[in-house]
């Protein structure tokens, strides 16, 4: 039995235009039982990096959430079959899930939330009247 894990990436996160995540291929196939490896690069300065896991007709669900230097916060602490690591050199983010059940086939994203937000602001000044 096979297991596809679809990944679609390729997300602007963030107010910045420096901050962008890509996906490596758009989808991975893997036997039921061994592992698979998602990755992603991405650019700029992030506080977090994100995994999301949607399947057919059901909203995304976080999975973890890792920093640059590699510490991860799984919202499930129970699910041990997944890992995820980060290669700052390389700004490359991976999503390993071993071993690989034919219920993780769902679309993978990977996400990002930038060290700084740049929001737009209006300024309005009092001009004294003539």
């Amino acid at each position: 039995m096979l297991l596809c894990a679809l990944v679609i990436l390729s997300v602007l996160a963030g107010d910045s235009l420096g901050d962008l995540i890509t996906s490596h291929g758009p989808e991975k196939e893997a036997q039921d039982g061994n592992s698979v490896t998602l990755s992603c690069n991405y650019s700029g300065a992030v506080l977090n990096l994100l995994w999301y896991r949607q399947y057919q007709r059901s909203k995304p669900e976080l999975l973890l959430s890792i920093t640059e230097s590699g510490d991860p916060v799984k919202a499930d602490p129970s699910a041990h079959w997944f890992s995820a690591k980060v290669d700052k050199q390389r700004k490359l983010l991976e999503l390993e899930i071993s071993p690989a059940k034919v219920t993780d086939s769902a679309q993978y994203y990977c996400a990002l939330k930038p060290t700084v937000t740049v929001k737009a602001f209006t300024s309005v000044h009092n001009l004294p009247a003539d």
